[in-house]
Order: C-alpha cells, then sequence, then structure tokens
C-alpha cells in the first residue's frame, strides 16, 4: 500500500502551524504499520539543507498563466523517522508566496508530477491536507487519472479563496464555470470546498469535530456540502509526538515522584517570571496565540480581569493580535505579583510552563483537536477547558482534566474555582486526577491503525 502525503509544511523543514506536527509524526507512525508512505512539499528558500543529504530525481516543466515554469525535484530522508520526502524547488511561488498563485500552482505541480511519472514510485492513494491541497482530487479526475485520495481538514476556518481567474492561468478555463462559488461572490471559488466534494473520504483530526462541522454553528459556510458527505466523512484524534521525556530545559515528572518535580519545576518557574515563590497557591497557564476568533482570549481576559487573584498565580504566554498583546500586557502590569505575561513564541518557556503549571486553560470557542491539553497532561499539568471539538475528546471531566460547557467567562470562572476547590481541599482526588493524566496515551499508534483501516477500504471498494 503506497500513500503519498501532500502537505504544505512538515517538521523540521518548515513548521508554521500543527500541520506540520502532523506532517511529520503521523507517516512515521502509519510506516511502522507497513503502510509505505512518502511525504511531499515545496522546498521553500527558508530550508537549509546540506547538499549531501538530498538527491535530484527530476525536473518538470510547467505552463502556469502562459509562462513556463521550472520545477527541482529532490528527495530526502526525514532526519528521524527515516521517511522519504520530496521536495519541490521553483523559485517563483515557493521562494516567496504568491496569493492567490501559490497554493493552486502547488496543486498543478503534484498532478504533473503524477500524470508523468516522474517520481521513482507510484502510490496508490494520495493523501491531501486541508486548502493548500484541495484542488488535487478535482484535478485527477480532470485528468482521468484513477487514484484514490483522502482529504484531512485540519481547521475549517481556512478555506483557501481563490478568484476564477485562476484556473484558466492553470490551463482549465471550463472548470470556472463547474466549480462551487463562494457565497455572496459569483467570482470567487474555496479550494476547501472543492477538495470536501472530490474527495472520496474526507477526514478531520477528532470525531467530535467531525460531528460539529456539519451543523450550521460550526459548519462555517461548508456545512452542507460536509453533509452531503455522510458515510465518508471521519473524525480521527491526533497522537502527540512522545519526544519531550528527555527535555533538557525541564524535568519532566512521571510517576512516582512527580510531585517533587511538579514541586520544584514550579518554583523555577514563579523565580523566572518574578511571581511570589511558594507552593501554597496554585499556578495556571495559557499557552497559545491571541486569536478572538477561535482561542477564547476574550473570556480569559474578562475573567482575569473580574476575579479574585489572591486566589491563584497566572501565567499568559503568546503572541497575535495585537490588540489582545496590549490588553494583556496591562493585566501584568497592573497585578505583577500575581500574572505574568510573556508576548512572544517562546518554546522553552512552554516546556518549562507545562513542567511547572498545576492547570493549563484552553477556553478555545471552538478547537478541531489541540495539542495543549495533551502536552499538559504529558507534563502533570490538568487541562481546563471548553468542551468542544478534539478537548472533549480527549479530556475526561473529573478524571484527566476539567471541561466547561457554556462559552462564557462565567462557565470559565466557574471551573476554575472548582479545580482550585479539588488542589487545596481534596488533594487526594487532585493527585488521582494528575496520576490519570500521566497515563492517559496519546501516542500516535492509534490514530494512525484508524488510517490505515481508511486506506485498505479504499482500495478495497468499499467507499
Amino acid at each position: 500500500m503506497n500513500v503519498l502525503f501532500v502537505s504544505w509544511e512538515m517538521d523540521p523543514f518548515l513548521k508554521r502551524g500543527g500541520l506540520g506536527d502532523v506532517a511529520s509524526s503521523l507517516p512515521a507512525a502509519l510506516s511502522t504499520l507497513g503502510v509505505e508512505v512518502r511525504v511531499i512539499m515545496p522546498y521553500y528558500k527558508a530550508i537549509k539543507l546540506h547538499q549531501s543529504r538530498k538527491t535530484k530525481i527530476g525536473n518538470l516543466t510547467l505552463a502556469y498563466d502562459r509562462k513556463k515554469e521550472r520545477i527541482e525535484i529532490f528527495t530526502i530522508r526525514h532526519p528521524t523517522s527515516a521517511i522519504s520526502v520530496y521536495l519541490l524547488q521553483n523559485s517563483t511561488f515557493f521562494d516567496v508566496p504568491k496569493p492567490p498563485d501559490t497554493f493552486p500552482f502547488f496543486n498543478s505541480v503534484i498532478i504533473s508530477i503524477i500524470k508523468q511519472k516522474i517520481l521513482d514510485w507510484r502510490p496508490d492513494i494520495i493523501h491531501c491536507n486541508d486548502h493548500h491541497t484541495g484542488l488535487i482530487p478535482l484535478l485527477l479526475k480532470e485528468e482521468k487519472i484513477p487514484m484514490k485520495t483522502l482529504l484531512t481538514i485540519h481547521n475549517l476556518l481556512y478555506q483557501g479563496s481563490i478568484p476564477l481567474g485562476v484556473f484558466t492561468k492553470m490551463g482549465y478555463p471550463h472548470l470556472s464555470s463547474k466549480v462551487s462559488k463562494w457565497e455572496g461572490s459569483s467570482e470567487t471559488s474555496r479550494m476547501l470546498a472543492e477538495g470536501i466534494i472530490h474527495t472520496d473520504i474526507v477526514t478531520t483530526v477528532s470525531p467530535t469535530y467531525a460531528r460539529e462541522i456539519t451543523t450550521t454553528e460550526y459548519g462555517m459556510g461548508l456545512d452542507e456540502i460536509l453533509r452531503g458527505k455522510e458515510g465518508r466523512l471521519f473524525g480521527i484524534l491526533n497522537g502527540i509526538q512522545n519526544h519531550w521525556k528527555n527535555n533538557r530545559y525541564v524535568k519532566i515528572p512521571t510517576l512516582p515522584d512527580w510531585e517533587e518535580v511538579k514541586r520544584k519545576n514550579k518554583l523555577f518557574l514563579q523565580r523566572k517570571l518574578k511571581l511570589k515563590v511558594g507552593n501554597a497557591i496554585p499556578l495556571l497557564a495559557f499557552i497559545g496565540r491571541f486569536d478572538p476568533n477561535q482561542k477564547g482570549i476574550e473570556i480569559l481576559y474578562e475573567m482575569l480581569q473580574g476575579s479574585n487573584r489572591d486566589d491563584y498565580q497566572m501565567i499568559v504566554l503568546g503572541s497575535g493580535n495585537i490588540q489582545w498583546v496590549d490588553r494583556f500586557q496591562w493585566l501584568s502590569t497592573f497585578y505583577p505579583k500575581t500574572i505574568a505575561t510573556r508576548l512572544t513564541f517562546d518554546t522553552i518557556l512552554a516546556h518549562q510552563i507545562y513542567g511547572g503549571a498545576d492547570f493549563i486553560l484552553i477556553p478555545s470557542r471552538f478547537e478541531p483537536c489541540g495539542l495543549i491539553q495533551m502536552s499538559a497532561m504529558e507534563f502533570g499539568a490538568l487541562p481546563i477547558a471548553h468542551k468542544t471539538g478534539g478537548l472533549a475528546d480527549s479530556i475526561r471531566d473529573g478524571f484527566n482534566g476539567f471541561l466547561f460547557e457554556n462559552y462564557s467567562a462565567k462557565s470559565l470562572e466557574n471551573t476554575v474555582s472548582k479545580a482550585i476547590n479539588i488542589w487545596k481541599n481534596h488533594r487526594k482526588s487532585y493527585e488521582t486526577m494528575v496520576q490519570n493524566a500521566l497515563q492517559t496515551d496519546f501516542s500516535w499508534e492509534k490514530s494512525a491503525g484508524k488510517y490505515r483501516e481508511l486506506y485498505e477500504k479504499l482500495l478495497s471498494g468499499t467507499f
């Protein structure tokens, strides 16, 4: 079984978000189950590789917008999993992204490579990821290439809006009258919508999110199309790569001595961030981007403004929307002994926060899967989260974390108060929950097995 995993990013070559983690971890897990997986992605100018590590396997000339574009194709082994990775080099579109053409061009390159059989290997299935690859299933049908496809939606919010004129640039002018149109615009289409319509199977990154996106509330204009995929839409919870056990920046709590490790990590973190040092007060934290559309920062801010800060200390680590950066900066200035903010992206500090915090807050309005809660549990920090998407699938309320159902600052505050009460007054229950969290299995093997089952059904003609 040969699977070509098409992704816009892959850790460690280039990582901009969760897709980079998945593109690195899922193919590696699949390969241990006997699936021959290879990844294909752009060779960005930002990717620095030693010449001896890559091998050139071919060239491709492709017409785009009536100009001939040259693509060089290299292969390299992933540094940790040894998965084969194909890198596509083109200075026009991949050195510096050029919206709205870069993603359609990327899709055209993939189709030409398959059509011309340039690779030293032929896939049975193409596994597409997000809107960046959304036109591949459609173009395979146009070229009458009988190859099965699976499209994974990592976040429905990003849909890849493109003007219809792009299809003429790609050499398919007739498609501009056939594709679905963006609501309210007869001149715009969405790459993700075309992917959903034309792929054989749609997956997303948690079972609850798969159900949510078929509703008007969470479907973001694609719910009707997604309901049309009934029986072919599946939610598979992401795993997490267990690569922090030998972390040099913080000691990872493990059974049976997790309490002493957490205590030392907490005192170190309080000193580092100039909070009052001591283990008699619970330490809460938020790690994430300041995205008011998704991450729940408005209800977090409202809670921090109105709650009693004598009850807990709070760390906020994140970056993003400048208005929210300024607001959280004001909070830490006003409450310097109880609220600490670091308004940047800092991986080392994130690890130290996981290791020292008692609770991690994840108040997301929606969350396709989420990795924060998994990382938190791996470090013995209990997540406090909105019951949505992958958060609902990975956190068991009262067992390895806390969930609140109503999306509001009051619901968040009530759940925080509940957690703090257990931390202070019911230590045995708190300790049991931490032990449960530390033992929760989020390895990729289970997820990979479910993807393999879908691949097998595709090839057997079940769908």
